[in-house]
């Protein structure tokens, strides 16, 4: 089977937007990321190094088994990362606004480990990692901000992989609720709008349930009150409410 091919990202680049503008779109989406904290000079080498870029929906940003190119700092939209083994894929979660793609580059991997597709528009600083070899390799403090964002991402995934192995289904799905209130959260009459628009069949691949059991469990907390929905996204109504019950349950 041909190898699907890798869509770069800077077809989305929008060309007739002025510099100041680009720049501007740079930093805004710099300071969501995890390297928000980074200051000058080593903030403005990075700044000057990537570029902004309008991400389209189906976009292939990542192939498994093929050469990394950039580091990506999603400033909005939702990415789906996934990793294929022996035939099956493996979703390893959904990326959006503040989050990076891309970093298991960072380790020094000639191929990537995971594929990322882009699911929602959105748009992203793109860093390409030849350049941010050669500027990791002369700044102590970039060095120390990329591990750092390296290492609160693995302690994100162990902190996934024990609620998939300790907790219940439920305190799956609230845990999921509240981070994707987190990260997609927009401001809603009735309380807080997550705009990513999210399947019940992508929530249970995510939690590791089944969309049966996904579906009971969102009508369950939508009678208690505690979310409800507009066009297919979801509501919540009760942050607070929300939290506390997943602490308890």
């Amino acid at each position: 089977m041909e190898r699907p091919k890798v869509r770069g990202p800077t077809l989305g680049t929008e060309a007739g937007r002025g510099e100041a503008a680009h720049e501007a779109e740079k930093e805004r989406i710099l300071s969501c990321s995890p390297l928000a904290s980074l200051a000058s000079p080593s903030r403005q080498a990075l700044l000057e190094l990537g570029s902004f870029e309008r991400l389209a929906r189906r976009q292939r940003l990542v192939q498994q088994g093929a050469p990394p190119r950039h580091l990506i700092l999603l400033g909005a939209g939702r990415v789906r990362v996934e990793r294929t083994s022996e035939g099956r894929v493996f979703p390893l979660g959904h990326r959006g606004p503040g989050d990076l793609v891309g970093e298991s580059a960072l380790a020094g991997a000639t191929v990537a480990t995971e594929s990322a597709t882009v699911l929602d528009e959105g748009d992203a600083l793109l860093v390409p990692l030849a350049g941010l070899e050669r500027l990791v390799a002369a700044d102590a403090v970039l060095r120390a901000a990329l591990a750092a964002a390296l290492v609160a991402r693995q302690l994100e995934t162990e902190a996934r992989l024990g609620s998939l192995l300790l907790c219940t289904v439920e305190a799956r799905l609230l845990e999921f609720l509240g981070a994707a209130a987190r990260r997609w959260g927009q401001p809603h009459a009735a309380g807080q709008l997550v705009s990513a628009p999210f399947t019940h069949a992508d929530i249970a691949l995510l939690i590791g349930s089944t969309r049966e059991t996904v579906t009971l469990l969102l009508g369950k907390l939508k009678r208690a009150g505690l979310i409800s929905f507009d066009r297919r996204r979801i509501v919540i109504r009760d942050g607070a409410h929300l939290a506390a019950r997943a602490a308890s349950v």
